[in-house]
């Protein structure tokens, strides 16, 4: 019972330090563009304040991507009574030449835009009956005051067999909070395999793989492409130029994602690494299939 005290005091402290940052460079504004007055081009809006909702729809795909809901273990659960404490990093490889990751602070400030977005994660699932399982976490974007809690439900259909894989199947959701601009939802729909072996009578290893569908929601705010007063000398003209972004439902495009992995358990810690394509991908401006790279440490009891 102490050591799960400890792990909670040491998640804790790490989950208080994470809000304390302040507007980074991953941090992004939706009116982000060059020039001043009747010149101003957008990154997403042309020169008429007429907003790319091709772009747009791009960039938030690619962001859905980077913020979607991680597997980052097998087809088996803990069990009824099996309790999970993980924290995880992942690194998210974007299409950082495209023209709409020109909307973060970093790029603004002219420090070109980054090839890797960065994110930790807080990991929490808890066994159910029935081989249920059910899960939350807390995912922040490293360098931003970008936050996504999310909730997961887990199933395994079918594990425990000697000769025969575990097979599960989990429904999960993520929406990310702490932009101005932008409301994003990202739903995912898994089906995992995975099977576990032992090593040396210390050791459980297990390799899984897995297929995910994702759908992105993403609504965006009121845009003021004019921010600076003086940039247009009639208020009421200012006001007009204001817009929205097209509505994108989560079912407007299904996104494909290929996970593969192994997680090494030794005793309660559990040691984990994967890697996430996104495949088929889609995109109406440009952008090539995002690469995930996770790392997890935890704690199985």
């Amino acid at each position: 019972m102490r050591s799960r005290v400890h792990v909670l005091l040491g998640l804790g402290l790490w989950l208080a330090w994470a809000p304390r940052a302040e507007a980074g460079d991953s941090d992004f504004r939706l009116n982000a563009g060059t020039g001043s007055g009747n010149a101003r081009r957008g990154v997403l809006f042309d020169e008429s304040f007429r907003p790319r909702n091709d772009l747009f729809r791009d960039f938030a795909t690619q962001l859905g991507f980077v913020l979607a809901p991680r597997n980052a273990s097998p087809a088996e659960t803990l069990g009824h009574a099996g309790f999970h404490l993980g924290a995880m990093w992942s690194g998210s490889f974007v299409s950082a030449d495209q023209p709409y990751w020109q909307v973060t602070d970093r790029a603004q400030a002219g420090r070109g835009t980054a090839d890797v977005l960065h994110t930790l994660q807080l990991d929490v699932r808890k066994g159910l009956p029935f081989s249920f399982e059910l899960g939350v976490n807390l995912m922040w974007l490293w360098d931003s005051s970008i936050f996504a809690p999310g909730l997961e439900v887990r199933w395994a259909l079918q594990e425990g067999f000697k000769y025969a894989p575990d097979f599960s199947v989990r429904g999960s959701v993520n929406h990310m909070v702490g932009n101005r601009d932008l409301l994003l939802t990202t739903v995912s729909l898994d089906a995992m395999l995975s099977k576990n072996f032992g090593l040396f009578g210390m050791i459980n290893l297990c390799p899984y793989v897995g297929w995910s569908l994702i759908m992105i929601a993403a609504t965006s705010r009121v845009i003021d492409p004019t921010p600076a007063p003086t940039m247009v000398s009639d208020e009421d003209d200012r006001l007009d130029q204001n817009f929205v972004f097209d509505e994108i439902n989560a079912t407007d495009r299904i996104n494909h994602k290929l996970t593969f992995g192994v997680r090494t358990l030794v005793y309660v810690l559990n040691i984990s690494v994967q890697g996430e394509l996104q495949m088929l991908s889609k995109y109406d401006t440009g952008g090539g299939g995002i690469a995930t790279l996770t790392t997890k440490l935890g704690l199985d009891f």
